[in-house]
């Protein structure tokens, strides 16, 4: 929904709608692509902006959230090549974690996600938090459906993998 579609409607409501009923969806993945709550907040801001000015491409209304999500996953996939070209960090550089309350198992959870490839992780936030299809998950990352299906599978054998070892 462009900014046209905004316009012609007198208000909007529309966009409210829009952030209401695609954010959490939007933010819950990001978080799981990014492993970082700020940058994923980002990245969701970033998806909004990218949407209300590329409104008039959506050709398909009912695809809204497949379109966002697409959207977010090369807006995240694109910031992690351009920090890697700026920010050179060895492998001996790791974030701080998170302050909070976390059980052992969402910890060891965590890390486990955090050693997937940024794709893997994409493919499954998609695949299995968001609900998609392997068919939808592959169109929305611009992938075929078996490139999703490998990926699926590595990624939850090398997942269960790590979390044995803890």
């Amino acid at each position: 929904m462009g900014m046209e579609a905004v316009a012609v409607r007198g208000s909007t409501s529309a966009v409210d709608e829009m952030l209401v009923d695609h954010s959490a969806v939007l933010l819950a993945a990001a978080r799981l692509i990014t492993m970082n709550e700020a940058e994923a907040q980002d990245v969701v801001q970033v998806t909004f902006e990218i949407a209300l000015r590329r409104g008039h491409t959506l050709r398909e209304p009912g695809s809204l959230r497949a379109w966002l999500l697409a959207i977010e996953a090369r807006e995240a996939v694109r910031r992690v090549r351009a920090m890697r070209r700026l920010l050179p960090f060895g492998p001996h550089v790791r974030e701080l974690p998170d302050p909070g309350p976390a059980h052992d198992q969402t910890i060891a959870l965590r890390e486990g996600l955090r050693a997937l490839p940024r794709r893997v992780r994409a493919a499954i936030a998609l695949h299995y938090l968001a609900g998609y299809s392997v068919r939808e998950t592959a169109s929305v990352l611009g992938v075929g459906e078996n490139t999703i299906k490998t990926q699926l599978k590595t990624g939850l054998a090398r997942l269960r993998e790590e979390l044995r070892d803890e």
